[in-house]
């Protein structure tokens, strides 16, 4: 016979999945905040207002997207993950979460404690662009002239220890070339200074980089996915072009403060696959030159170590401080 004490536990478990069950069926109850750690006006902006629109609809509930930039990201997500786990505080997540860490010594976060995953929803592909006075059409010459003339060939960034930066690092780093990184002081800035000629190449987000090429200002040499892109299908990967495993793409992805309720992750994380995989929403990300990515919770959380261990390294072998 079961003890007393034996008994009183499988009622509190039984008790804490049925309320788990019940909050589940009525979630969400009231409007949603959906946190994000980035200005408006950009493509997460633009993201997590789709989805957030889509959430109201279908659900009948308000879903405010709260922008709270700053410091690299670590102010939205200090709130995001002190917000009550209850499924009505919803985060944002992209590149600069899993960055963040390697290049701060100071950060609130920690994505393997502090957040559960819901899922990925969406990537935008970047392109190596060269400036039109750069007298190469290929990776493979853009390679040959760098080695030929060491420390002539500079690459902007949007900042130090940001994913342009980072992500030229990697180009450097997997082709054995020297080339010289010229940070300025945000992304707008080294559009700027690639498209007028200050700098001879970067590795740009499609959404900036598409209009630019198809007007002739950039020159595009391949895409940084390890397939090529819907948007610029004539481009090659670097994968193709002899950076074999070269990828760095940005990415939007749903997360809730950590104890928020299986019930209600599940629930939420079929909510957004369903949107992700609808026609309208896929119409809609073409605005940004994104795709849809979408992803179970469990897929985003090994995305997510795998993401943290790569910029590590990135980080590690470019010899850059935490600040």
């Amino acid at each position: 016979m079961y003890s007393t004490a034996r008994f009183a536990t499988g009622v509190m478990i039984a008790c804490s999945f049925l309320a788990g069950e019940v909050g589940a069926q009525t979630y969400p109850d009231r409007p949603i905040r959906f946190i994000l750690p980035y200005s408006p006006g950009g493509s997460y902006d633009a993201v997590a207002r789709l989805f957030g629109q889509a959430l109201a609809e279908r659900w009948g509930q308000q879903v405010i997207v709260e922008n709270r930039p700053g410091a690299a990201g670590r102010i939205g997500m200090e709130v995001g993950i002190k917000a009550t786990p209850d499924g009505h505080s919803l985060i944002m997540l992209g590149n600069n979460q899993t960055i963040t860490p390697s290049v701060h010594r100071i950060v609130p976060y920690d994505l393997t404690r502090d957040i559960d995953p819901v899922g990925m929803v969406a990537t935008i592909n970047n392109v190596l662009v060269v400036h039109p006075s750069v007298p190469v059409g290929s990776v493979a010459e853009l390679l040959a002239l760098a080695k030929s003339k060491p420390g002539t060939i500079n690459f902007g960034s949007g900042g130090t220890g940001g994913i342009t930066h980072l992500a030229g690092e990697l180009f450097k780093s997997m082709s054995g070339v020297n080339i010289v990184h010229v940070p300025f002081k945000g992304g707008a800035f080294a559009v700027i200074g690639v498209v007028g000629g200050e700098t001879q190449m970067m590795l740009l987000n499609m959404l900036n980089s598409a209009p630019h090429i198809k007007a002739n200002r950039l020159r595009g040499l391949a895409v940084t996915s390890l397939k090529r892109s819907a948007y610029l299908p004539n481009l090659p990967t670097l994968d193709e072009s002899g950076l074999k495993g070269y990828e760095i793409v940005e990415w939007y992805a749903v997360a809730v403060p950590v104890k928020t309720p299986k019930q209600i992750i599940a629930k939420l994380s079929d909510e957004i696959t369903r949107i992700a995989n609808s026609a309208d929403t896929k119409e809609k990300l073409v605005r940004q030159n994104a795709e849809v990515a979408p992803g179970t919770a469990q897929q985003l959380r090994a995305f997510l170590k795998a993401d943290l261990a790569k910029y590590a390294k990135i980080v590690k072998d470019a010899g850059i401080k935490p600040e």
